[in-house]
């Protein structure tokens, strides 16, 4: 079955310029209480911290704001996610911050190539190891979080890959801050017998009525701020989060280190996003593309734009960007994630953003484990773009 999610709003806050002015933290703190007193879950990027020796004291003032929007509007202390750049503060650091100045809550830390891979130079690996073993440490909170992927890629290939500082609430859906989703979630077991064999027929159909409820969606969305107003007219953005791929696994029996088992559950997937891909250029020709690509051939010459209404007959989408796996939908819903089934990451090649919500029990993971699997994940994200081995034809 496919379903249709509730999502959020997510924000980014450069954290020096707003506390240098009034002004602009009123603002941020009135954005904030709007949202959250629409009982809309709020997501807060906090950037620019400055250097290291203010970057703590910085955050904290960032808190103390976002927490007096969180007690006007009565919001629970988990209704609002803090995103931040993972080599600014401790893991601990920023956790302990968190819960005490706003109370429990997500807190993802924004990982990028100073993390991962591993380090050549001593001291570097030093500090990464510092901040993996705290990173595991607190994974039995299942709040804090590391999100994997910095871009946003569209299967579109006239529109380019977008950064994603931003997470949007409660799915956990790495994205540009200020973007507008119409977000839904296919669990592929709902469409397989006890074997693993998927209903095809139901399944692509569940997949097409995933895009018409996007396009409802966004035919009648009030978005609650002028940012997302803005993003939903140009680019009608659909996440469809795939789940159940670990399930699907172990119900066709298949040994998640064999490279048998990537190559089929990767037809699988190359089915869902051929449907999904073709389904939105369908619309493209009969409904026209979204405003991001009409926008694209004004104020160039007539050959430049009779090249590019060329390109948009062949590779035109309605939709910049449509389908979305979190590295945990590759394991299978057991109590303890099975760390064997980290062999099937590269399967995350075919999303065009990743979400990371609340994981799986990682209790029994070794901190090697928790490290090697985070270091898999953020090469095959940071790789993506290139689908080699996994790319549909267009």
């Amino acid at each position: 079955m496919q379903a249709e999610l509730s999502a959020g709003a997510s924000l980014k806050v450069h954290a020096i310029e707003t506390l240098a002015s009034s002004a602009a933290a009123l603002r941020i703190r009135e954005q904030v209480f709007d949202l959250l007193a629409q009982h809309l879950p709020v997501s807060v990027t906090v950037d620019k911290l400055g250097d290291a020796r203010l970057a703590e004291s910085v955050f904290s003032a960032i808190c103390v704001i976002l927490r007096s929007a969180l007690d006007d509007a009565r919001a629970a202390s988990d209704s609002l996610s803090i995103a931040i750049d993972a080599t600014v503060l401790s893991p601990q650091q920023v956790w302990l911050r968190r819960c005490e100045l706003l109370g429990p809550g997500p807190l993802y830390l924004l990982l990028g190539s100073a993390l991962t891979p591993p380090a050549s130079d001593a001291e570097l690996r030093r500090q990464q190891d510092k901040f993996w073993l705290q990173c595991w440490h607190l994974r039995t909170s299942r709040q804090v979080r590391m999100a994997l992927a910095p871009q946003v890629s569209s299967p579109c290939p006239l529109l380019a890959s977008e950064l994603a500082p931003g997470i949007l609430p409660p799915l956990g859906l790495q994205v540009p801050p200020g973007t507008a989703w119409a977000p839904m979630q296919v669990d592929l077991t709902d469409f397989a017998n006890a074997a693993g064999e998927l209903d095809d027929v139901a399944l692509h159909a569940a997949l097409r009525g995933c895009i018409e409820r996007g396009e409802t969606m966004h035919d009648q969305a009030d978005w609650p701020t002028a940012a997302m107003r803005h993003d939903g007219w140009l680019n009608r953005r659909v996440a469809i989060s795939v789940t159940g791929i670990g399930d699907l696994a172990a119900r066709r029996g298949l040994d998640p280190g064999c490279f048998l088992a990537l190559q089929n559950l990767s037809k699988a997937l190359q089915d869902v996003r051929s449907v999904v891909n073709d389904y939105s250029r369908q619309l493209a020709a009969l409904i026209g593309p979204p405003a991001s690509l009409q926008l694209a051939d004004t104020g160039h010459g007539p050959d430049w734009q009779a090249r590019w209404q060329k390109a948009l007959q062949f590779a035109a989408m309605r939709h910049r960007n449509l389908l979305a796996i979190s590295p945990w939908a590759v394991f299978p819903s057991a109590n303890t994630a099975d760390s064997r089934y980290s062999d099937l990451l590269p399967l995350l090649a075919y999303a065009d953003l990743c979400a990371f919500p609340e994981p799986p029990c990682l209790q029994d993971w070794s901190v090697n484990k928790f490290k090697h699997f985070h270091h898999r994940a953020w090469a095959v994200l940071e790789r993506k773009d290139e689908r080699k081995l996994f790319a549909e034809r267009i």
